[in-house]
């Protein structure tokens, strides 16, 4: 992504990503540029990142509100999303489980995040 992207991602939703966040995709993993992360895991595609995150923000989350503090960056394509904080310093990911209604820790830094969206990628 370009800092443009980030831009209109931010105008769009009406906050700031974290730093930390916009360090890591618009300087894209070149690791997951070939898989399908830049459209599932980390997206990669502005529009991809304004409409998960107005959907939720607008339709709630399996019937619950989502809670604002969390900015979707990815999903597994089974309803569960990748997110950071908006305060977020350090980059670190969550993933926000649809049967569970629960966020936990997903991966602690990026090298952390690439390895296990690889692993997803090849079945694992």
């Amino acid at each position: 992504m370009a800092p443009n992207d980030i831009a209109t991602i931010e105008s769009a939703l009406g906050f700031f990503l974290p730093k930390s966040y916009v360090d890591v995709v618009t300087n894209y993993p070149a690791e997951l540029a070939n898989t399908e992360a830049p459209d599932f895991g980390l997206f990669d595609d502005p529009t991809l990142i304004i409409d998960a995150n107005r959907t939720v923000r607008t339709d709630g989350y399996c019937g619950e509100p989502w809670p604002d503090q969390y900015v979707i960056i990815g999903e597994n394509g089974c309803g569960d999303y990748y997110v950071v904080t908006k305060n977020a310093t350090q980059f670190s990911v969550g993933f926000a489980d649809h049967e569970a209604m629960e966020c936990n820790p997903f991966a602690s830094n990026l090298d952390e995040f690439v390895a296990k969206l690889i692993v997803e990628q090849n079945g694992g």
